[in-house]
């Protein structure tokens, strides 16, 4: 098979013929092989790489897209261009700045870059970490929280009451009433209803005859439950927690600062020890249902059959039986 040689047109016998041309002859001498062009002599050929336009050195600035004659006037347009100025930008106020100098002095007196010292509780912002450290020490808001419930508190008294008291925080805590009703396995305990429901459920339940010894027992046992429940609930009389947790169950508002501005608020009140109860349990916002009198009292007791046994003893000291306990039935203290 015969070689051709393409620039000169010829054809040889061979490709090692082919190669001798290709070294030897003047015609492959002054090629431009970029341009596809032949020359007639070293002269030519570099006459055309200093000329061609295809061969001229390129001063392009490839983010402007522009060409420039000389590495001269390409490194003139680089200095000088805004294009290639040293940036000076706040890109979280989105603003450009003149010089290193000024965009530092921005960050350092822009009220959008300065630290944030803010109570989200309060929606205040406070112009330092010691004046919002400041606040949170002594702000009443923020005091007597109580985080799990959402709720705040006037007085570290009314937290460590509603903690004490709050079947939020007691979830795991049997009750004197919850360990009598869960002694009968057979009966079906709700905790949430109110303690004379469940008595009544559960009365039903046994088919327990009256002034039987299962019945007398059963009761018995269901108001030394009440009474144990009543002293859980309701402290001391010479404790300021127990007298503002019953001024919160019979609705005075603001709390007294003393035991005895308590006492002096509840004293003409009538209520139901029974109602009492329920409210510590439930922890009901509510206040608690209070009666113009005993007369009035009396009725809704002996309707409703919320009765706790009167056996006060002049001994105790429980804030509730000492101030609140009346007499309903003949007998009775």
């Amino acid at each position: 098979m015969r070689s051709r040689c393409v620039l000169c047109d010829r054809y040889f016998d061979s490709e090692t013929s082919l190669k001798q041309h290709k070294r030897t002859s003047l015609a492959h001498a002054f090629n431009c092989m970029p341009c596809n062009r032949r020359f007639d002599s070293e002269g030519a050929l570099q006459q055309h790489l200093r000329n061609s336009s295809a061969h001229a050195p390129s001063f392009d600035c490839d983010d402007c897209d522009r060409t420039f004659d000389s590495e001269e006037a390409l490194q003139q347009h680089l200095r000088d261009s805004p294009a290639h100025a040293p940036s000076f930008d706040c890109d979280d106020c989105d603003r450009a700045f003149d010089s290193e100098e000024a965009l530092q002095q921005h960050l350092r007196d822009s009220p959008a870059h300065k630290p944030s010292f803010d109570c989200d509780d309060c929606d205040r912002a406070f112009d330092s970490e010691d004046a919002l450290r400041q606040h949170l020490r002594n702000s009443p808001a923020h005091a007597f929280d109580c985080n799990d419930c959402d709720r705040a508190f006037d007085s570290k008294e009314a937290l460590q009451q509603h903690l004490r008291d709050s079947r939020i925080h007691q979830q795991e805590t049997e009750t004197p009433l919850d360990i009598f009703f869960r002694s009968f396995p057979a009966f079906n305990y709700d905790p949430s209803l109110p303690p004379a429901t469940s008595y009544a459920d559960l009365q039903r339940q046994e088919g327990w005859r009256r002034n039987s010894a299962a019945s007398d027992d059963a009761w018995n046992r269901y108001q030394d439950a009440l009474q144990s429940e009543l002293n859980l609930w309701y402290g001391a009389e010479n404790d300021l927690t127990a007298w503002h947790a019953l001024c919160r169950a019979i609705g005075v508002d603001p709390l007294p600062k003393t035991c005895e501005q308590c006492e002096e608020a509840a004293r003409r009140t009538h209520v139901n020890i029974i109602d009492l109860i329920e409210w510590g349990r439930s922890g009901n916002e509510e206040k608690v249902q209070t009666f113009r009198d005993v007369a009035e009292l009396r009725a809704y007791t002996k309707e409703t059959g919320k009765i706790f046994r009167n056996t006060f003893d002049q001994e105790d000291g429980n804030v509730v039986l000492r101030h609140l306990l009346r007499k309903i039935f003949r007998g009775s203290l």
